[in-house]
């Protein structure tokens, strides 16, 4: 039940508490920019545990009284005994379907069997994709990235050297600068980074033994240094790009899109642009009966792989073209798969079913979901979805990073300190002259500290005697500059435990990102001798076992507010009753972006979301739900709801063509200032503004009394998506909208704004994407709803008074003087009642 915040609260009560806090000292200004295995019978599966999801339950099923024809393995070497796939027997009562649904056939009938079906391939069956990234650039003169990969077993054996496209800038001197990488903290051999006019590329062997079955651990880096200036500026001059479709495992046998278990399912990994593809081929896709239960076993999917960019897609015939880290499903009762597959495996015949095939579509590894009834495929989805659950009563104290951002960060929901060695950061000298170094813990979805409050670094480093004064050390929060150190002494000196005030201003729910930098200066660097720029000698240290303090904040739900998407998708994780889902219509297109966008609140959720899928709005209510269409297709007392204007379902997009502003608005405000009488005097206040705003961090909006009224939005031409947030009309639910002005901008759009980069930068009631300028707007909610999210304390609620007071300083003005009034008057009774006149 959502409770409306009232501000009376806090001035009766909360306003004496309010009084102590103070803005912090806060640096905002952004920081400057630089043959195929035959299928055996199952059998009971392996015992060991699946990293990232709970082992799936098991029903026993009586296998077919069929003989397995021999495993033959890729590898000339025997391979282990391989574990089954999941069978998993019928339910003992079906669930019932509508009428119109597709009757139930025959278990014995042998359902006919289509032609083997080619499948185009561009994959290399010999290399492994390993970045998760589309883009990968290293900068500065030291930089990293961590993230895990797995690998199954024949993989792992298979594999023989890792190559690595990229392209360095020219400034950096060859002799001295490093490409480095490790697998499971096995360093591998460095490569000079020598490769300024075109991409080069370079192949490292792998010792064996070093890659694992499951999770391995990849560490790349770059150590650069300038050919010619010692300044701290040059050192932002210093990159190196990686291409992802350039950057793979060299494997000796050709596993690289072999799957065998279920537990496979998280080695899918990524392809040659850091995209990971799920393709469920659903003959049935037609029948709504079945869309609830498809859109179900996405998330299951997405919540295999966890990978941080995925792209799900619906099928009702195989797609002819195989591409790398792609997983293609068949799901269907056994009739539906005959359609579309050689044969059909006995399992499915005998009931439910879920595992690997490789025999039935030719050149893939295809997973199949099924059995000989609708009522045994669902089933079969049923247990996939189970097995990607959190077990009942589970706190959850990670968020998932570690498929592009090794260790998982923690997730961090009130006062606690945690040592940099556990958040991955390790004890390093530098000879430099910019250190940098960063680290990702998780803020909860209901974090509401954005106004006021401090955590604390505690930070242990030491520096050489020869460091000048002026060189600083800072602390960066999601790219900004939250607090910076200077170093005045000279001589050296070491820092034990130094604290360092980190302003709470630019932490985000979900995962933040805190880095710390050190500018090293000295007389070498001044005189800059031919060979300096190259300097061995250490300069900085910095030791892992510095903390970070995380205190208390403030706890309480806002809707609308897109930002919580990102953190654990709040309300839509905890509801009470499944999440109602609305689509346009059931088809491919729309099934495909319904599936992509709840495949990633699965993902920020940690489990699937219960869903509920509606055929009217009217069957919403007052619940929580999300809705999938395009505006044209919504009614519009649903795009009222969002303050969407009325007239943007006939003109948004111009049938789907995004067409860029004549002239940018900037320009054109710029233009009419000159035209206009009194355009200096407004200029000067408009300037004023500005630097009230930069040097006091005081805008009109943090001027108001009370909360503005929403104004109706109208997506500009060159908008081709938007995600947008409201309330239902009850006000009980949250509501949200993925929309766009065509079905396949719908779907492109939400393909790219469930990105990584893009979906970590959501915010405020609605969020646009400019498909042009790949560039991703949002509209900041003015009137927000308050809802509780745990047991209600007096200390949570003080802080919450003081949030909302920083945040609104007009009010905090009135009721600092309202108190000091009535502290005044009460002061003035008590001298009378003493028989003392004031």
């Amino acid at each position: 039940m959502k409770k409306p915040l009232l501000l009376i609260s806090f001035y009766a009560m909360l306003s004496a508490s309010a009084f102590g806090q103070s803005a912090p000292f806060d640096m905002s200004p952004e920081r400057p920019a630089n043959p195929p295995a035959a299928r055996p019978v199952p059998v009971q599966p392996a015992t060991k545990p699946v990293p990232q999801a709970p082992s799936m339950p098991q029903i026993p099923a009586a296998p077919p009284s069929v003989s397995p024809p021999a495993m033959v393995p890729p590898a000339q070497q025997p391979a282990p005994a391989r574990p089954s796939p999941v069978p998993v027997a019928p339910a003992p009562s079906p669930p019932s379907y509508p009428q119109g649904a597709p009757s139930q056939p025959q278990t014995q009938a042998q359902p006919t069997q289509a032609p083997p079906l080619p499948v185009q391939t561009s994959v290399d069956p010999r290399r492994r994709y390993i970045l998760p990234f589309s883009e990968l650039s290293l900068s500065g003169e030291i930089d990293q990235r961590q993230w895990t990969i797995y690998l199954t077993e024949q993989q792992a054996q298979a594999a023989q050297a890792v190559t690595i496209a990229y392209q360095n800038a020219v400034v950096v001197a060859p002799e001295s600068s490093s490409l480095e990488i490790a697998i499971n903290n096995v360093p591998l051999e460095k490569k000079s980074i020598a490769s300024p006019d075109a991409e080069g590329s370079v192949s490292i062997p792998i010792p064996p033994g070093t890659l694992q079955a499951g999770a391995n651990v990849v560490t790349l880096g770059v150590k650069q240094r300038h050919r010619t200036d010692c300044t701290v500026e040059s050192t932002y001059d210093l990159w190196t790009d990686i291409n992802p479709a350039g950057t793979f495992i060299t494997l000796n046998a050709d596993v690289a899109n072999r799957f065998e278990t279920i537990e496979d399912i998280q080695a899918i990994g990524a392809g040659s642009e850091g995209l990971t593809s799920i393709d469920i081929v659903a003959p049935g896709l037609a029948n709504p009966v079945m869309a609830e239960s498809l859109l179900k076993l996405s998330q299951a999917l997405a919540l295999r792989t966890q990978m941080p960019n995925q792209q799900i897609a619906f099928h009702t015939t195989v797609p002819k073209e195989r591409k790398a880290g792609s997983l293609v499903v068949l799901a269907g009762t056994s009739r539906e798969i005959a359609a579309v597959a050689s044969s059909v495996p006995p399992e499915v015949l005998a009931g439910p079913y879920a595992g690997f095939e490789s025999n039935i579509v030719s050149n893939l590894s295809a997973l199949i979901v099924g059995g000989p009834t609708p009522q045994a495929l669902q089933t079969a989805i049923d247990s996939l979805v189970a097995s990607a659950e959190r077990p009942a009563g589970s706190v959850r104290s990670f968020l998932s990073t570690r498929n592009w951002h090794t260790p998982d960060a923690p997730l961090v929901v009130g006062n606690r300190r945690l040592v940099l060695s556990s958040l991955g950061v390790k004890s390093a000298e530098f000879s430099g002259r910019r250190f940098r170094t960063d680290f990702t813990i998780g803020i909860p979805a209901d974090f509401y500290a954005a106004a006021y409050g401090e955590a604390t670094l505690l930070l242990d480093a030491a520096y050489a005697s020869d460091v000048l004064p002026g060189s600083h050390i800072d602390v960066y929060v999601n790219g900004n500059i939250a607090s910076t150190v200077p170093i005045s002494n000279r001589g050296g000196g070491i820092f034990r435990h130094l604290p360092i005030k980190v302003t709470l201003r630019h932490f985000v729910p979900g995962a933040n990102t805190v880095a710390i930098e050190a500018v090293i200066q000295t007389q070498a660097d001044s005189d800059c001798l031919p060979g300096t720029t190259a300097s061995g000698a250490p300069r900085f240290a910095l030791f892992d076992t510095s903390e970070f303090h995380m205190p208390n904040f403030a706890r309480i739900g806002r809707a609308p507010d897109l930002a919580a998407n990102r953190g654990v998708i709040q309300p839509y994780h905890a509801s009470q009753q499944p999440v109602a889902v609305y689509m346009e219509r059931i088809d491919p297109d729309v099934m495909s972006s319904a599936a992509t966008l709840l495949g990633r609140m699965s993902l920020a959720a940690g489990q699937p979301l219960a869903i509920d899928l509606v055929s009217s709005i009217a069957a919403v209510g007052d619940r929580d739900a999300v809705f999938i269409g395009t505006l044209a297709q919504i009614p519009p007392a649903l795009a009222a709801q969002f303050n969407i204007a009325l007239a943007s379902q006939t003109s948004w997009g111009e049938g789907g063509r995004a067409t860029p502003p004549v002239e940018q608005t900037d320009q054109l405000f710029e233009n009419w200032r000159e035209r206009v009488d009194g355009g200096v005097w407004q200029g000067q206040i408009s300037s004023f503004e500005e630097w009230i705003r930069r040097n006091f961090d005081i805008s009109r909006e943090t001027l108001r009394f009370l909360p503005g009224a929403e104004q109706v939005y109208t997506p500009p031409g060159n908008v081709s998506f938007m995600l947008a947030q409201g309330l239902s009309p009850g006000g009980e639910g949250v509501w949200t909208l993925a929309t766009a002005p065509a079905i396949d901008t719908l779907r492109s759009g939400v393909k790219s704004m469930t990105e990584l980069k893009r979906w970590s930068g959501l915010s405020g009631r609605i969020a646009t994407f400019d498909p042009a300028a790949d560039k991703v707007e949002t509209i900041v909610a003015q009137q927000q709803t308050f809802f509780d999210t745990g047991p209600a304390t007096f200390s949570n609620w003080r802080l919450i008074a003081a949030n909302w007071l920083s945040s609104n300083t007009l009010s905090y003005a009135l009721v600092f003087i309202g108190f000091l009034s009535v502290l005044g008057w009460v002061t003035f009774i008590l001298l009378r009642l003493l028989g003392r006149k004031p």
